[in-house]
């Protein structure tokens, strides 16, 4: 007797909060999801609430016992929120799902639960890995996956950290282990402190982390270590460092699931995953992808957009031109005592720059020849609820007078972007 598989439009294996936002935006649209997770989602619940400690870094301290608290509520939460998908219509199951292919359709085994789609959306969770290299000494090496485990040790003062500058995460929570006493090197492989930003926000970026006593080393990724009379040493650039704990997000890549190696042999090794515009992975059809599956810093939000767009995309006719995501408008910042918040950015003969420095911080904002605003930098206290404003400005097309016009409030970041705006519009008027 063959076997009997329920029906379903999409198969979602996710772990993520992009792969919750897209099974909840199909069953609105009357469409049948099953939403498969893994037993240990992408949540890094710790190390967010490490890096929104800022308040309590004032002092060198935290409270890990109430951390303990509130990582327990967030787990608590998490499976509270799988609930509500459930009552809402959404197949929910929780565990490692055997993926198979029959003909036109994604078919997964998950116990006695035998599931098929016509669609199959691989919202994965990632993990960060630790260098092999590590292993030769007996260095505490550590990811924001699992720096919960220092709430077992705590940093004591004047432990030496050395973190790898692979994410904005990383930066982050280097920050963190600084405000707690801790004496940080951040090392980075490239000629900027954090790939993908553009030079003005790497130098601002760059100088903020050395005026918190952080030492930041550019064009030294770490290579190997040794252990010299009790004590450990790390290799990086042209010198060694003695190091008591390594942190790095390094080799962040998507969790695979089951029997995908059988059907996508050509997928293994692959880093970043090529898609089209509507983010379909070449590799097998109508097989869909997001968040850590295509590379790039591990940012939810960004994630969040790209599943919603895949669920957005399947709703219309085929020969419609497809809701492309446009990432230079998605806006990304790196927190801290003083947060980094970028939108655009890009570099260009065809963009003119407007820079200003205050006491509140710094603001660059980029433009092109009739005024469209096409990106802009903010570094200062409030720059993460700020840099939103201009990406919604962005995205229908605004300029800098809209910008130069907004209304005063009390941010100093609001602030900053309309008297940096007011300043362009003033310069650009007066060109001939």
């Amino acid at each position: 007797m063959a076997a009997c598989y329920e029906q379903h439009d999409w198969i979602i294996l996710g772990g993520t909060v992009a792969g919750r936002l897209a099974a909840q935006q199909a069953t609105r649209s009357g469409l049948r999801v099953a939403l498969i997770e893994p037993l240990e989602p992408e949540t890094r619940p710790w190390a967010e609430l490490l890096v929104s400690q800022g308040a309590a870094l004032a002092a060198g301290t935290i409270d890990w016992r109430s951390l303990q608290r509130q990582a327990q509520w967030h787990d608590r939460l998490w499976g509270d929120q799988r609930a509500a998908l459930a009552a809402s219509g959404v197949d929910c199951l929780v565990g490692d799902g055997l993926l198979m292919r029959h003909r036109n359709q994604w078919r997964v085994q998950l116990g006695d639960r035998l599931l098929a789609g016509r669609r199959c959306l691989l919202a994965l969770p990632g993990r960060s890995t630790v260098p092999l290299w590590t292993e030769q000494a007996p260095v505490a090496a550590y990811t924001p996956d699992t720096i919960a485990q220092l709430a077992h040790r705590g940093v004591r003062p004047g432990e030496r950290w050395l973190v790898t500058a692979d994410s904005p995460m990383a930066i982050e929570l280097a920050q963190v282990l600084r405000g707690l006493g801790a004496q940080v090197t951040l090392a980075a492989a490239g000629d900027r402190v954090l790939g993908g930003l553009p030079a003005a926000a790497a130098e601002w970026l760059q100088a903020e982390l050395e005026a918190q006593a952080i030492e930041v080393i550019l064009r030294a990724a770490p290579q190997q270590c040794k252990v010299l009379e009790g004590q450990t040493w790390i290799q990086v650039g042209d010198r060694a460092r003695e190091v008591d704990c390594l942190l790095t997000d390094g080799n962040y890549q998507a969790l695979l699931p089951k029997g995908f190696e059988q059907l996508c042999p050509r997928a293994i090794g692959i880093g970043d995953w090529p898609a089209n515009d509507r983010l379909q992975l070449p590799l097998a059809p109508e097989l869909y992808g997001c968040g850590a599956l295509l590379g790039g810093h591990p940012i939810g939000a960004i994630a969040a957009t790209e599943a919603q767009l895949i669920i957005r995309n399947s709703l219309q006719n085929p020969i419609q031109r497809p809701h492309c995501i446009r990432y230079e408008q998605q806006p990304w910042a790196v927190r801290g005592p003083l947060p980094l918040a970028v939108v655009g950015g890009g570099e260009g003969p065809e963009l003119r720059s407007t820079a200003l420095t205050l006491a509140a911080g710094r603001c660059q904002i980029q433009h092109d020849h009739q005024g469209q605003l096409q990106g802009a930098l903010l570094l200062a206290a409030g720059a993460i609820e700020a840099i939103s404003t201009v990406a919604a400005l962005i995205a229908r097309s605004g300029t800098i007078a809209d910008l130069a016009h907004l209304p005063a409030t009390e941010s100093p970041a609001i602030d900053l972007l309309r008297r940096t705006a007011q300043q362009a519009w003033i310069a650009d008027r007066s060109r001939p």
